[in-house]
């Protein structure tokens, strides 16, 4: 099981414009982030920027993506950009880690590179499956446990702000861990405005919220680092992998809604798919493309959510042309031999927040409460 979680992060800032920082951007010869309006007030300007690969295995800041963050902030500070009470810095963790055969900084450069190309974001050199509901359920629940402490981690400003509710500890009671689905996580929370906010597991991510704004490299990758330690913590050493099986729901469409493979994929997920001809019509894409696009869908779902029903089963006869074909995005697949469950309570690990955390980041958390909350 790899450790190497792609991190999307989102900087808002006020005091400068979003033409301003797009030309900064651009002279400065940052590739692949998007600048764009948040609809926050006072919140002048969002910095999307692309998943990134943070850390290496060893934990270690991948070089690449360490730089790249670091051009990013230079900018933002040199421009004068500000933070106010109402910024602030969100945090996605991809739902499917790296691939056991990919390299931190290649997978980032790739991740830059495609974004600045094409719009989209990388998501080839993926694990098939995405982390469980049991995981992420789990990591709901140690967050919630320790809340207060969270907050005291933190600017009072994202204590109880209306756009990272809380969940409350005693929303757990009851409830079965190893029941859980993304559905039913989801139900724990307030939607998109909560801590943790499990709207986005559609579109493959799960969203960090609370962090106030900042334009600081290390504030960014201390955060990043210890959300990356919470939710592996879980994955190691609180969950394993059960026997049996599960069923999961594909996502209704995890792509940028209006885009070519946003398109495509709708039309694959209808009832009996979609042929190679129709999506060819409905696109104006090559049939390679279109093969192409089936490849990048099968990468961000899982190969076994995506039926390929050839000319011969749709009717047609060798010579009619392979644009034929027909793929079909199956609505629930059951996933064999993964069914992930909690670690019996002898052998199951700490669920404080700080498990796992090493010493220095503790000992940099501690004394970001004492410059907080002084008294």
């Amino acid at each position: 099981m790899t450790n190497l979680l792609p991190q999307g992060i989102e900087i808002e800032t006020s005091g400068v414009s979003i033409a301003r920082i797009k030309t900064a951007f651009e002279n400065a010869s940052i590739k692949g982030a998007s600048v764009v309006h948040d609809g926050t007030p006072s919140v002048d300007a969002e910095i999307v920027l692309p998943p990134l690969c943070l850390f290496n295995i060893d934990g270690t800041p991948c070089q690449v993506a360490y730089e790249y963050l670091t051009s990013v902030c230079r900018v933002l500070n040199r421009l004068g950009c500000r933070i106010n009470s109402n910024c602030g810095l969100h945090v996605h963790v991809g739902i499917y880690p790296l691939a056991d055969d990919q390299q931190p900084h290649l997978w980032t450069a790739n991740s830059i590179a495609k974004k600045e190309r094409t719009g989209r974001y990388y998501t080839e050199g993926l694990q098939d499956d995405p982390i469980s509901a049991v995981v992420w359920y789990d990591v709901l629940y140690r967050y919630s446990r320790q809340q207060s402490l969270i907050d005291r981690i933190l600017p009072p400003s994202r204590t109880g702000n209306r756009y990272c509710y809380p969940t409350h500890i005693n929303s757990f009671e009851g409830r079965n861990a190893n029941d859980a689905t993304i559905e039913s996580v989801k139900q724990l929370t307030r939607g998109k405005f909560s801590v943790i906010n499990f709207e986005t597991w559609s579109r493959g991510t799960v969203e960090f919220r609370q962090h106030s704004g900042t334009i600081e490299v290390e504030k960014i990758m201390a955060w990043c680092r210890l959300i990356r330690t919470i939710v592996n913590w879980s994955r190691t050493d609180r969950v394993e992998e059960g026997t049996g099986s599960t069923t999961q729901t594909t996502p209704e469409n995890p792509f940028r809604a209006g885009s070519r493979v946003g398109v495509q994929y709708s039309l694959m997920r209808r009832l009996a798919g979609a042929t190679t001809r129709e999506i060819m019509d409905a696109t104006g894409c090559s049939e390679q493309r279109v093969r192409a696009a089936v490849s990048e869908i099968r990468n961000r779902i899982g190969h076994s959510a995506v039926v390929t029903n050839t000319m011969q089963a749709n009717g047609r006869r060798y010579g009619d042309g392979t644009d034929f074909t027909s793929y079909e995005i199956l609505h629930e697949i059951t996933v064999e031999n993964s069914g992930a469950v909690m670690i019996p309570e002898n052998r199951i690990g700490n669920a404080s927040i700080w498990s796992n955390v090493d010493d220095t980041d503790f000992e940099y958390w501690q004394a970001r409460t004492a410059e907080l909350y002084p008294n």
